[in-house]
């Protein structure tokens, strides 16, 4: 059992991570919500169905986490912290712009409807498939199409608007 808990820390944890980062916006609780994630996990390692891929139920466990940690810390942070933006090939000017682009992406991020959010976050951040959503989020194909769709729609709009699209 700790092989498998193993296997997936190694192939979900970075995903989980930046997943949870774009949620709390914090380094470190990103962090510990990760390592909490994994916890639960091998926790409740009985409930997982070894015949399906770990991705979708781990996703559950961090969503459900970052969810309850949403309602618990009502304040967002303004930003994410800066080093999440740093690129080591750029010049100071295309640095800046980066920077710049990333925040607002963030802040619109923030100020999407969290339904929109969350399927538009498991899809970019997390890298999860049509199906591996579905099954994280309990919500059939053509809604978590639906969410995504009009979900990019607000993003992209709202990017237009601040002249970043």
């Amino acid at each position: 059992m700790q092989k498998l808990l193993q296997g997936m820390v190694e192939t979900y944890g970075d995903r989980i991570y930046r997943l949870v980062l774009r949620y709390t916006g914090d380094h470190t609780q990103a962090q510990d919500l990760t390592q909490e994630t994994f916890l639960r996990a091998y926790k409740h390692m009985d409930s997982y169905d070894r015949s399906k891929p770990a991705g979708p139920w781990l996703f559950k466990i961090a969503g459900n986490l970052c969810r309850n940690w949403l309602r618990d810390n009502r304040e967002l942070p303004a930003d994410l912290n800066e080093d999440l933006y740093q690129s080591t090939d750029s010049g100071p000017e295309e640095l800046y712009l980066e920077k710049e682009g990333a925040r607002e992406l963030s802040r619109v991020l923030r100020a999407l409807p969290p339904i929109y959010r969350e399927v538009i976050l498991l899809k970019h951040v997390g890298e999860l498939s049509y199906a591996e959503i579905c099954e994280t989020l309990d919500l059939e194909i053509t809604l978590v199409k639906n969410r995504l769709y009009r979900g990019r729609i607000m993003l992209r709009e709202a990017l237009e608007k601040g002249g970043y699209y």
